[in-house]
This record gives structure tokens, sequence and C-alpha cells, in this order.
């Protein structure tokens, strides 16, 4: 007989519903159905260019109203990435709001424009409050979704973003570089601890396509498919190198390219505008987590729509996907079956975003699985639970 349950806090946390949080919006975001933030672990990676020409697609093939606020006090790139005819003067408004400019019909925001040229050193509390600023006094108007171009990294701004802006939810941009990847998990992480979900993955100058053979070529090996999937995050996307996207002045998304490189660009940026719109109405709704796990003694209790099963946790361990466990690139073992304890149990559950969840195992041991990934492993290994105890 199983009574207690170890770990009964995280487990009672995972068993209940739950939302993202949700706070009330600002004035200057209360005519804004949803808010999108983009953003990255490293520098580099192309998230502003995502960012820009993801907006624009939003508007040119789906009709949406879009805004860009470009939060990066440090290093603001909206007025690189459009024509600077549009960084004229910023003025405020009638009501003591800040006037965006436009660009097609995009209202935009971005310290570059209210400050050109300047470069001064700014403190964290300070660099916050100015976004805070931006974000909340901005007349953004009407807007089906609002596009937040987070800066590189995990910090204040971050934090500051996070609370006043009721982001639905965010898309992390990478590249295939491991360096990459790693600082990637931390961002998503990040998200987690603040409840915003990360909807997608997008690895940015995934491959180039050669102009005379017109093969594939995939210049870094990383595995940021295989971080989606650990994180239970169904929406990956998977950019080419082009030099359309090195170009700035305009969006590339504007641009007249006839290219075949380019027509696939514009296909993955189309596919990503419908995804991210999908998920953030599909996350608006209540959470209900498509399966419920809890702790008892050396077993996993596992409930999902398919049933209640009982796995051995040591079962589940051994199937692991972390790279201490699998290499990343061909998922063969990196250890002996007899360097796991027959006694290994699972000492703590925690959610990791809306599909995935941490386990704290007794032999110092710390896994990420996805809900799909678990329910594989209960369709294979698991007992039927609780109809006969």
């Amino acid at each position: 007989m199983l009574k207690t349950c170890v770990g009964s806090s995280a487990a009672s946390t995972l068993a209940r519903r739950r939302r993202f949080a949700s706070p009330s919006k600002p004035n200057g975001l209360a005519k804004v159905q949803s808010v999108l933030a983009v953003a990255s672990g490293k520098g580099g990676v192309g998230k502003s260019s995502v960012c820009v020409n993801l907006a624009y697609t939003m508007q040119k093939y789906m009709g949406l109203k879009v805004g860009i606020l470009d939060s990066d006090i440090y290093g603001p790139s909206l007025p690189t990435m459009v024509p600077a005819s549009v960084a004229e003067k910023v003025y405020g408004s009638d009501r003591g709001g800040i006037l965006p400019l436009y660009f097609q019909g995009v209202p935009l925001m971005s310290m570059g424009f209210l400050r050109p040229g300047e470069h001064a050193p700014i403190r964290g509390p300070m660099a916050s409050a100015m976004v805070k600023q931006m974000l909340t006094t901005t007349e953004w108007g009407e807007l089906d979704c609002l596009l937040i171009d987070l800066p590189p990294g995990t910090g204040d701004i971050h934090l500051t973003v996070a609370q006043e802006a009721a982001l639905d939810a965010a898309i992390v941009i990478t590249t295939p570089q491991q360096l990459s990847l790693v600082d990637v998990e931390k961002g998503i992480r990040m998200f987690d601890q603040v409840k915003i979900p990360t909807a997608a993955i997008v690895e940015n100058m995934s491959f180039f396509v050669c102009d005379g053979c017109g093969k594939r070529h995939e210049i870094f090996q990383g595995s940021s498919e295989k971080l989606a999937k650990d994180f239970g995050i169904p929406r990956f996307f998977r950019f080419p190198l082009s030099p359309a996207l090195s170009r700035t002045g305009l969006p590339f998304i504007l641009e007249d390219d006839s290219s075949s490189i380019a027509e696939m660009l514009r296909r993955e940026y189309q596919r990503l505008a419908k995804e991210a719109q999908a998920a953030v109405q599909e996350l608006k709704g209540a959470f209900r987590p498509s399966l419920r796990s809890e702790v008892a003694g050396a077993l996993l209790i596992l409930r999902s729509e398919e049933g209640e099963f009982a796995i051995a946790a040591r079962e589940v361990l051994l199937e692991c996907r972390s790279a201490k466990m699998r290499d990343e690139m061909t998922g063969k073992r990196l250890f002996r079956d007899d360097e796991i304890p027959q006694n290994v149990t699972a000492l703590e559950l925690s959610s990791a975003g809306r599909y995935a969840m941490y386990i704290r195992w007794s032999n110092e041991h710390r896994s990420l699985f996805s809900f799909d990934h678990l329910k594989e492993i209960a369709a294979k290994k698991g007992q039927i639970w609780g109809k006969d105890r």
C-alpha cells in the first residue's frame, strides 16, 4: 500500500488547474489584444530581424494590426531595421502619453527614436524604468498584437516587461551552435519562473542553400529541435541563412525579392505568424495539463486522458534524454544500467512551462521530461494503477 506521497507540495501544484500569470494591462495597452515577446539567450542570433519581419508578416499576410516595441536600451535595433526617414522626432500627446512613429501603418517605439545617437551608460533600474515608460505610456491604439523585442539575456528589463506587459507568450530565437542553445535553455527557464509560456523556438541561420547545386548545407551541428522536444514545445521552426536578412533599412518581408531562398523565407515567416497567433489564442484559455503526475515511494503515478499508470521511478530515469545520459546527436546511452541505483526514487516534481516537467532524483540527477515523452514511457512500461488498489 502506498499512502504517503513524497514531494506532495510539488505534486499537488501539478494536480490542480492553474493559469499562467495574466495581470491587468496598463492604460497604454488597454486596447492591445495580445502581447508577444521575442527573446534570445544571447546576442547575434537575428532576434530583432525575426521580430520586425514577423510583425510585417502578420500585417501583410494576415491583415492584423501590429505594433513593435524595441526594449533594448543599450543597443536599440529598430531605427536600423526601418527606413531612416521614419526616425523623426517623437512627440508627446495632449493626454500626457508618447506618440509612436509609424512605418507602413505599424506603430514603432524605441529608445533609438527617443534619444537618437546617445550611448550613455545606464544602470539597470533606470533602464528598466525607461522600458516601462515606453511600454505603458506609448499610445499604441487598437492592436491585435504587440511584439516586444527583448534584449539578449535574462535581466532586469525582462522581468520588467514580464510584470508590466501582461505577456501572453514568448518566441525564443537561437542558432545551431551549442553556446546559443545553452543560453536559450536559461531563457526558457526564466520565462517558466514568471509563468510565461514559450510558444515556439526558432532556429535562425540554421542552414544555407547553395546557389549552384541547390543543396541544403548545415554548417553547424546543433540540437535546437531536441531542446524543443525536451521542453515539450510543439512549435519549432528552422530559418535559412540568407543575404536578404543581412540588409538594413527595409524589413525583408516588404522587399520585392523573387529568389528561391526569399520565397522559402516568406513561407516560413507566414507559417510562424499563423502558428504564433494560434498559440496566443490557445494559451489565453485556462491551463489544463495534458498529464498529471505525483510521486509515491519508488513509483511515479501518471494520470492522463489515456488512463492512470504506475511506473517504476528507475524505469523513467533510464529514459532520460539529458546530455549527461545520452549523446545529443545520436541518442546513444552514455551510461551503463548498473550505474543507476535499483532503489533510486523521484524526490520532487516541478512544472516546466506548459508542456513539460522537471524531476529531481535521489542520486542527485535532474531530468527534464515533456508530457508526451512521459506518455510514451507510460504506454511502454507503465501498469494500470488505481482500479484494484
